[in-house]
């Protein structure tokens, strides 16, 4: 019976830790969801890679070397971020030499032409603190912007300060802090109403509210409603998370700060609990539909394809990872 309880649980924890990413109501209505940092933790992962594809309807691929790389901690966290992006096409021309078999021309010379990239590579650093997000350091180039978090005892953010900030190292990879000029100084004040509600006031950097927004969640801890009002305007957001095993299944936002808006996502999963389906609709038009591919038996994301209907699209993605035991493995 104790054998049989130990499974059980085993298999319970390994079934929570789910696939490397996972859906939260911060993530519902961003490009992509969030990493499952247990999961991460658990698997030693310490990077991953995205090398990426675009492909039109009705065209090749085309590799164009893009690429999204994340590494974490020993506790699972993200703790660096960098991309490449395409700032320029350069159009080259290029020459073949003629091909002669036996002195005797059988191939003249030919022009053609190829695209080629100038990239640049944008990135963000974190920091943690009792493992909540304390910086957020942004770069693109030579321009720099942090996020600074201060938090409450039930690890809710008081404050957040947006700093454009310089850096002194001529070497990226070495930060040394020069001068700082705040962009914007918000602070949360928090109201709890009942075990399971709550209200949120913000304050902007003149400590006046110009929020304020009622978060309810349910015996779990999930978030089920988020209800948001500004102060001195009209516009009012509300968000409804549903949920399924404890897992979220749908986010649906409505707002009216341009007009009336309808934003909605949805999660399928498989019968391992993994999700293979995840599809973004607009005012009930579909704007995009991803399609999640898993290692089954270790739970692993291999890869995902978005695909862009409106624009006839795709985008697919292939993960490459790297363990702190591979890399032990690589010093030896």
């Amino acid at each position: 019976m104790k054998q049989r309880l130990s499974i059980l649980l085993i298999f319970i924890f390994f079934a929570a830790q789910a696939q490397t990413l996972k859906p939260t109501p911060s993530s519902a209505f961003e490009p992509l969801l969030e990493f499952n940092t247990p999961f991460i933790k658990q698997q030693k992962i310490k990077s991953i890679t995205f090398d990426i594809i675009d492909k039109k309807d009705f065209e090749v691929p085309t590799d164009k070397d893009l690429m999204h790389f994340y590494e974490f901690d020993t506790s699972g966290l993200l703790k660096r971020f960098y991309y490449t992006n395409i700032i320029k096409t350069v159009e080259k021309e290029y020459h073949s030499n003629p091909v002669y078999h036996h002195r005797r021309m059988v191939s003249k010379g030919s022009v053609y032409f190829k695209n080629e990239y100038v990239y640049d590579t944008i990135s963000t650093t974190y920091m943690y603190k009792n493992n909540n997000l304390i910086l957020k350091r942004y770069n693109d180039g030579t321009y720099y912007e942090s996020r600074y978090y201060n938090y409450d005892a039930k690890n809710r953010v008081t404050k957040e300060r947006r700093v454009k900030e310089t850096n002194l190292s001529s070497d990226k990879s070495n930060f040394i802090l020069g001068n700082q000029t705040v962009i914007s100084e918000d602070s949360f004040q928090y109201l709890d109403i009942t075990p399971h509600q709550f209200k949120q006031i913000c304050l902007n950097s003149e400590n006046r509210p110009y929020k304020e927004i009622i978060i309810n969640t349910d015996s779990s801890g999930n978030m089920v409603s988020k209800n948001e009002s500004y102060i001195v305007a009209w516009i009012i957001q509300n968000t409804i998370y549903t949920y399924e095993k404890n897992q979220l299944t749908s986010a649906t936002f409505k707002g009216n700060a341009n007009g009336d808006v309808v934003l909605k996502t949805t999660y399928e999963r498989d019968t391992m609990d993994c999700i293979y389906t995840e599809k973004q609709y607009k005012n009930d038009v579909l704007l995009k539909e991803l399609s999640y591919i898993t290692d089954r038996a270790n739970r692993q994301l291999n890869s995902f394809i978005v695909r862009d209907p409106i624009n006839l699209h795709m985008r697919i993605v292939k993960l490459f990872y790297m363990t702190y035991q591979s890399l032990v493995s690589e010093k030896r």
